[in-house]
């Protein structure tokens, strides 16, 4: 049976998506191609038809996760600041902590990226600049937005690891706090 082109892009979105949430939650090196298949309802036979091998998947998944991030902070009117707050406040959640499959992949994914081919790499370093700009748009700092990206992600982090959700909800608030402090702070000074 042949299938459409359609089907076909179809089958491959849903093979990175299903295959992007099993490697969040599991991790993406100790997850063979039998895991991210199944993850995905398909055989592994079907992710090689798809992908010449996990490398290109793993581009394939980190390229469509950070996508996904980057639109978010894209959606954000940078000129209404309960949306800036309440954009930083979905990143800083215990419900992003919890449920690392539905976030993104920043927290979960970016030391196994730093042990991967520099096909990945490269796929993450544009996602990464895309993430940037649209985070600077809404801090209106190009430092600014590189600070409150890689507080979000660590705080994100380091809640995973800890037992105590009293303590996690602890460093979110935090990190929070500083965070829109930063914003306020980088609205006041020049845009670079």
């Amino acid at each position: 049976m042949r299938y459409t082109n359609e089907y076909k892009e179809q089958a491959r979105a849903n093979l990175v998506d299903a295959g992007g949430r099993h490697a969040k939650r599991h991790g993406f090196i100790s997850s063979g191609m039998a895991d991210l298949a199944a993850a995905a309802g398909v055989t592994t036979g079907s992710l090689y038809k798809h992908f010449s091998g996990k490398s290109d998947l793993f581009v394939a998944m980190i390229t469509a996760e950070l996508k996904r991030t980057a639109d978010m902070y894209g959606a954000v009117d940078a000129t209404d600041p309960s949306q800036v707050s309440r954009a930083l406040a979905g990143y800083l959640s215990l419900s992003h902590v919890q449920h690392p499959d539905m976030g993104c992949p920043l927290p979960s994914l970016t030391p196994e990226i730093g042990r991967a081919d520099d096909a990945v790499k490269v796929a993450f370093e544009e996602g990464v600049q895309t993430i940037h700009a649209n985070v600077s748009a809404l801090t209106r700092n190009s430092d600014t937005a590189w600070a409150v990206m890689a507080q979000n992600v660590g705080a994100v982090m380091l809640a995973r690891a800890m037992h105590s959700e009293a303590l996690q909800q602890e460093l979110l608030n935090a990190v929070m706090s500083a965070g829109e402090k930063l914003i306020s702070a980088g609205k006041a000074t020049p845009r670079r």
